[in-house]
């Protein structure tokens, strides 16, 4: 008789059980709140993404508009920097900037852009781990007519 009365020490008079609410608290505190935390992360990523996207873009495009190699890294820098400050994003989240190509005419110039930013943010602490480098590439075409000053 002693047994069964410590066996049903977490079952209330109604017949219902304590366990439920242990395990609403460890499915809320374990596996939802990490869950949401994880899914709110999903816009800063298609953020950065995109912010790589058109600083890559745009940089590529000045490059092809210069007159010489060195007035195009120049223009290309400076126009990613805007780009990233535009977008909300810290600048020294800038990691690197690369250039292939020439500018001789029909020649192609690609620009790859590579972002450093945190895989978590939380509110109230700040970024979590390390960074994660995030690269994007575009490519324009140096006009076949163009003049060059």
């Amino acid at each position: 008789m002693n047994r069964s009365r410590v066996s049903r020490r977490l079952v209330d008079d109604q017949g219902g059980s304590a366990y439920a609410a242990i395990e609403m608290v460890l499915v809320i505190g374990l596996i939802l709140l990490p869950t949401l935390a994880g899914l709110a992360q999903i816009p800063r990523w298609v953020e950065a993404k995109s912010t790589a996207d058109l600083a890559a873009q745009e940089a590529a495009r000045h490059m092809v508009l210069a007159d010489s190699w060195e007035e195009a890294t120049v223009a290309a820098e400076a126009v990613v920097a805007a780009v990233v400050d535009n977008r909300g994003l810290d600048v020294g989240a800038l990691g690197a900037i690369t250039y292939v190509g020439s500018l001789d005419r029909g020649a192609s110039i690609t620009v790859t852009v590579t972002l450093q930013v945190p895989p978590v943010v939380l509110p109230g602490f700040g970024p979590v781990g390390g960074t994660i480098d995030l690269s994007r590439s575009a490519t324009e075409r140096v006009d076949d007519y163009r003049e060059f000053g």
